[in-house]
C-alpha cells in the first residue's frame, strides 16, 4: 500500500534547480551525489516550514526516484527489456534521509543478464551515488518462488512501484505474486500475525522501553505497516484512506491514524537528520533535541523530555488500539465469522459469538450509561469472553463523553466499579482494557495524567500508568494458586489479607499524583480518601487506603536504608506501621511495586530483605507495642538461638565462650542467630588467628552469596575488598563490618552477580576466595583507584552528587548518605576516600536505582566517635562531590 503521492509542492525544494548538475553531466557520479545532498538540506528547509513529515517522505521520494532513473537511463537501460521497482519501504513512497532504498530489477530471462556487463557495472556503481541500496535481480518466476517461501519477500514485493523499464514485465510479477496464486490472504493474515506477536515480544525489554523503537516497538510504524499489508492482501487497497471506504476505520479513526503516523514519522525523520544515519531507536542521547524541535520548553527539570515522551506513548497506545481493532474485523472477515454465529446470550445488552464479548445492538450505551462499566464485570464472569468485538471497542470510545460528573456520582454506577475490582476474575486484563480504551481516565480524570507519562530515568522503565496495571497485576497473582511458587512468602501473606480488592485499589492509586508536583505520596493519599469516602468503603477501609498510599515507600526506604536486623530499627518501623493488617497491604504492595517499576532490578536480595523486615514487625506488632523487647533481650535471644544451632551440630561450648569474648556487642546487634551460628563454626574451624580468612556460601536468609573475612584489621581493608570484588565482576548489596577485641576485621559482604543472580557453584566460590586473598595479601595501591566512565545512558542524566550526614540514627557512628550517578568502581573510589579522610567504615548498604546509586556507610573517626564537626563533613562532602 503506498503512501506516495507526487502532489506536494514547495517553493524551498524546486527539483528542476536541484537537479540541473545532473542533467548537465549526467556521466559524473559526483553530481549525483551533491544532488542528493542538496536535496536532503532542501527537504530540511521545508521541514523547517512546519510541513506534514508525510509531505518529507514525499519530496524524498521523489528525489531518490529522479536520481535512480536519470542514473538508468544514462547507463542506456531503458531500452535493455528489464524493470526497475521500487519495493519495500521506498516503493511505498516512505523514505526518510537514511532509509534503506530497496529496489529489485525485473528481468526476462535469467541467461541474458549474467552475460549483461551494462547491468552489473549499473548496479556496483549505485554505491558511488552514496544511496544505501539493497537489490535483487529476479525473473517474475523467481519472484513467485521466493515471495511463496518467505513471508518477508511477499511483503517486500507487494509495496512495489514501476520507476522505469519494461512494464510488461512488472505487470507479469505482479501477477506472479497475487493472492490467487501465492500466499491467499488467510495465510498471509496468520504469518503476519505470528510474526506481530513474535516482534511485540523481542521489542518488550526494558531497554526498548526506555529508548523505543519508532518502527519495530508495539503501536509503533510496524503496527500500521501491519494494516496496510494485511488489508491489501484481502481487499486489494492501495491507500489507508481505502479503509473507511471499505468500513474497517471510521473517518474519526482514520484521523486518529494518520495524525499517529505523522508523529512517528516526524520523530524518526528527526532522529536521521541529526544522527545521519539511518536511526531509528529514540535513544537518550536525541530526546532532548527532538523534544524541543517540537517545542516542548526545556525548564531545567527534564519537563520537556517528559512531555514529549508522554505524547510519544499516549500515541502509540492510540496506533495499538487502532492496529488491534482493525485486525480483529480483518481477521473475522477472512475467517468467515458471520451472525449466524452460535450467540451466548449475556442479558439485553450483551453476548458472546466466538469467543467475542459485544452489545447486542449499538445503542447499548446511550439508552443505559452504567453499560460503560458493566461490559467489564461481564467480560470477567463470563469463562467464554475471550476479548471484546472490535465494533463494540468502538461505541465504548465514542461514549466516553457519558463518563461525566452525574455518572461519576451515581451510586449504582459507583458499585459496579468497585465489583470489577471485587471480582478478581481477569482482573488484569479488564484493567488494561478499561485503560487502553480510555474508560480508567474518564472515570477517574487525575488518571488521564499519568497516561502515557515516562519518568526520564534508568529506573522506571514503564510509563506511570502501565506500571500501575503491572502493580495491580503482580499484586493479583499472589492470590492465584498456580503462581503461589514465584513469591510463597507473599502467597501466603496474601491469604491473611482481609480484602483484596482494597490491595488493588490502593495500586491504583499509589502513584496516580505522578507528574503533578510536590509529594505524589501525599498527594495520591488525598485523592484515595476522596474516593474511597466517595465510594461508601467503611471508616476503617478508608483508613487503611489512605494510610497505605500516603506511606507506600516507608518500607522500601527503611529496607534499603537502614540495617534492618538492628532491633531499634525494627521496633521504630513497627510503631511507625502500628498494625498487622496495615503491615499485610504495606508489604505486598511494596513487592508488587518494586518488581513493576523495573524487574531487572528485582532481585533475591530484596525479596529477602522485604520478607525480613515484615517478618521481624509481625514479632514485634503480635507481642504488642508496649511489650516489646529491649535491645538487650533481642540480643540475648539471639545468642541463645545460635547456642541451640551449634549445640545441634555439636560445637564445644568452651570454644564458643572464648571466641565470643572478643567479639564486642555491636556483632550480635546486627548479625541473624544463623548468622552468628554459622560465622562463629567458620572461625573455630580455622583455628589459627594468624592467617586471613575468606569463606563463602549461600545465605538463603540474605538470599545472596555471603564472604565472610576474618583477618587483621587495618584501614585501607574496606577499599581494597570492594575493589576486589567489583574486579570480580560482583555487586556488593550489604556489608557488616566488626572488629574484635584483639584487633581482628570480621567483615560481612553479601554479593550478588552483576546479572543480579546467585553463582553458588564450587568453581566460581573458588575464584571469590582466591581473588580476594590474594589482594590480602599485596594490596594495590589506593590511589589507582578511580571510579570509571558512566555509560551511554547515564551520560544524559543530570545527576548531582549528595551527601547527607545522621548523627542520630545509630550509636555505631555518622549515618553518610551518598546519591551519585553510578559507574564502574565508584564503591572502592567512596572506599578509598574514606581511607584518606582517615574514616573507618563500619557498615554499609548498596542500592542502585538504575543509573543512580543511593548509599549507606555508618563511619567513625579513625580513634572511634562520630563525624560531628561541621566542618570535617563539608571536607568530606567536596572530596566526594569533586571526586564522584
Amino acid at each position: 500500500m503506498n503512501t506516495y503521492t507526487r502532489s506536494v509542492s514547495y517553493p524551498e525544494f524546486n527539483l528542476a534547480e536541484l537537479g540541473k548538475p545532473i542533467i548537465e553531466a549526467p556521466d559524473n557520479p559526483l553530481n549525483y551525489k551533491a544532488v542528493l545532498q542538496a536535496g536532503r538540506e532542501a527537504i530540511h528547509r521545508v521541514f523547517e516550514t512546519g510541513a506534514p513529515a508525510h509531505d518529507l517522505l514525499t519530496l524524498q521520494t521523489e528525489l531518490t526516484d529522479f536520481i535512480l532513473t536519470t542514473w538508468w537511463q544514462n547507463a542506456d537501460l531503458n531500452s535493455s527489456g528489464y524493470a526497475l521497482v521500487a519495493v519495500g519501504g521506498y516503493g511505498r513512497g516512505e523514505l526518510h534521509p537514511s532509509s534503506d532504498i530497496d529496489i529489485c530489477i525485473v528481468i526476462e530471462n535469467r541467461a541474458e543478464v549474467e552475460t549483461d556487463e551494462a547491468l552489473a557495472q549499473w548496479i556496483t556503481s549505485l554505491w558511488d551515488l552514496g544511496l544505501d541500496i539493497g537489490h535483487s535481480v529476479r525473473t517474475p518466476a523467481d519472484c513467485e518462488v521466493e515471495a511463496a517461501s518467505d513471508i518477508t519477500v511477499i511483503t517486500t514485493l507487494m509495496e512495489s512501484r514501476l520507476l522505469c523499464g519494461e512494464a510488461s514485465l512488472y505487470e507479469q510479477m505482479q501477477d506472479a505474486i497475487a493472492p490467487n496464486n501465492i500466499w491467499p490472504s488467510s495465510a498471509f493474515y496468520d504469518a503476519k500475525m505470528k510474526e506481530q506477536r513474535s516482534r511485540r515480544t523481542r521489542f518488550l525489554t526494558n531497554a526498548y522501553l526506555l529508548e523505543p523503537n519508532i518502527k519495530e516497538s508495539t503501536g509503533g510504524l510496524r503496527d500500521i505497516q501491519m494494516i496496510s499489508w494485511v488489508c491489501q492482501r484481502q481487499f486489494g487497497t492501495n491507500d489507508l484512506r481505502d479503509l473507511v471506504s471499505h468500513e474497517l476505520l471510521t473517518a474519526e479513526e482514520f484521523s486518529l491514524l494518520w495524525d499517529g503516523l505523522e508523529l512517528l514519522w516526524r520523530i524518526r525523520y528527526l532522529l536521521h537528520h541529526i544522527t545521519r544515519r539511518r536511526e531509528d531507536r529514540l535513544l537518550f542521547d536525541h530526546q532532548r533535541e527532538i523534544s524541543k524541535a517540537f517545542g516542548f520548553v526545556d525548564e531545567g527539570n527534564n519537563q520537556c523530555i517528559e512531555d514529549l515522551m508522554q505524547r510519544y506513548y499516549r500515541t502509540v497506545m492510540q496506533l495499538q488500539r487502532l492496529n488491534d481493532i482493525l485486525l480483529q474485523g480483518v481477521g473475522g472477515v477472512i475467517s468467515g465469522v458471520t451472525a449466524a454465529s452460535p450467540i451466548e446470550k449475556i442479558n439485553a445488552r450483551f453476548q458472546v459469538r466466538n469467543g467475542f464479548l459485544e452489545v447486542t445492538h449499538e445503542h447499548v450505551f446511550r439508552d443505559y450509561h452504567p453499560a460503560l462499566l458493566e461490559i467489564f464485570i461481564i467480560f470477567g464472569n463470563t469463562p467464554s469472553a475471550k476479548t471484546i468485538r472490535s465494533n463494540t471497542i468502538r461505541l465504548i470510545r465514542a461514549n466516553l463523553p457519558l463518563i461525566n460528573h452525574r455518572f461519576r456520582t451515581d451510586p449504582k454506577v459507583r458499585a459496579m466499579f468497585l465489583q470489577i475490582f471485587a471480582n478478581p476474575t481477569k482482573l488484569t486484563r479488564k484493567i488494561r482494557m478499561m485503560n487502553r480504551y480510555g474508560v480508567l481516565a474518564a472515570y477517574i480524570p487525575a488518571f488521564d495524567e499519568i497516561v502515557g507519562r515516562m519518568q526520564y530515568d534508568l529506573f522506571h522503565v514503564y510509563t506511570v500508568d502501565e506500571h500501575t496495571t503491572r502493580v495491580i497485576r503482580n499484586a493479583r497473582r499472589f492470590a492465584i494458586k498456580r503462581h503461589e511458587q514465584e513469591l510463597p512468602h507473599c502467597s501466603y501473606v496474601m491469604t491473611r489479607v482481609d480484602k483484596p480488592e482494597l490491595l488493588y485499589l490502593i495500586g491504583l492509586f499509589h502513584d496516580i499524583a505522578k507528574g503533578r508536583g510536590g509529594d505524589h505520596s501525599e498527594l495520591g493519599a488525598v485523592d484515595m480518601h476522596d474516593f474511597a469516602r466517595a465510594h461508601q468503603l467503611s471508616e476503617e477501609d478508608v483508613s487503611l487506603c489512605t494510610w497505605v498510599v500516603r506511606q507506600h515507600l516507608l518500607m522500601s526506604t527503611v529496607a534499603q536504608r537502614k540495617d534492618i536486623t538492628d532491633p531499634s530499627v525494627q521496633l521504630e518501623f513497627a510503631r511507625e506501621v502500628g498494625s498487622l493488617r496495615r503491615l499485610h497491604y504495606l508489604y505486598l504492595l511494596t513487592v508488587a511495586d518494586i518488581r513493576a517499576t523495573n524487574p531487572e532490578l528485582w532481585n533475591s536480595f530484596k525479596q529477602t530483605l522485604l520478607q525480613s523486615l515484615y517478618t521481624a514487625c509481625t514479632k514485634i506488632l503480635k507481642r504488642g507495642l508496649q511489650r516489646a523487647l529491649d535491645d538487650a533481650a533481642v540480643i540475648n535471644a539471639r545468642q541463645s538461638h545460635a547456642l541451640a544451632l551449634l549445640d545441634a551440630n555439636g560445637v564445644q561450648r568452651e570454644g564458643i565462650s572464648n571466641l565470643w569474648a572478643t567479639f564486642r556487642s555491636d556483632y550480635f546487634r546486627h548479625s541473624q542467630s544463623i548468622e552468628i551460628a554459622r560465622q562463629t563454626e567458620a572461625l573455630l574451624n580455622h583455628k589459627s588467628s594468624c592467617t586471613t580468612l575468606v569463606s563463602t556460601r549461600h545465605s538463603v536468609s540474605r538470599g545472596a552469596t555471603e564472604i565472610l573475612i576474618y583477618t587483621q584489621d587495618s584501614p585501607v581493608l574496606f577499599a581494597v575488598i570492594t575493589r576486589a570484588i567489583e574486579q570480580l565482576n560482583l555487586e556488593v548489596m550489604y556489608a557488616k563490618l566488626s572488629t574484635t577485641r584483639d584487633d581482628h576485621a570480621l567483615d560481612t559482604f553479601y554479593v550478588l552477580e552483576s546479572d543480579g543472580s546467585v553463582d553458588n557453584s564450587a568453581e566460581r566460590s573458588a575464584i571469590i576466595r582466591t581473588a580476594i586473598t590474594s589482594q590480602l595479601s599485596e594490596p594495590p595501591d589506593l590511589h589507582e583507584i578511580t571510579a570509571g566512565r558512566l555509560s551511554r545512558q547515564a551520560r544524559h542524566f543530570d545527576i548531582e552528587v549528595e551527601v547527607e550526614f545522621d548523627n542520630e540514627s545509630s550509636n555505631r557512628g555518622t549515618e553518610v548518605y551518598i546519591s551519585a550517578a553510578d559507574r564502574p568502581g565508584i564503591l572502592s573510589t567512596i572506599a578509598r576516600i574514606f581511607v584518606d579522610s582517615k574514616l573507618s567504615v563500619n557498615s554499609a548498604k548498596i542500592t542502585t536505582l538504575g543509573e543512580r546509586i543511593e548509599d549507606v556507610f555508618t563511619l567513625t573517626l579513625e580513634h572511634g566517635g562520630k563525624l560531628i564537626n561541621e566542618e570535617d563533613q563539608e571536607r568530606l562532602a567536596k572530596r566526594l562531590r569533586d571526586e564522584l
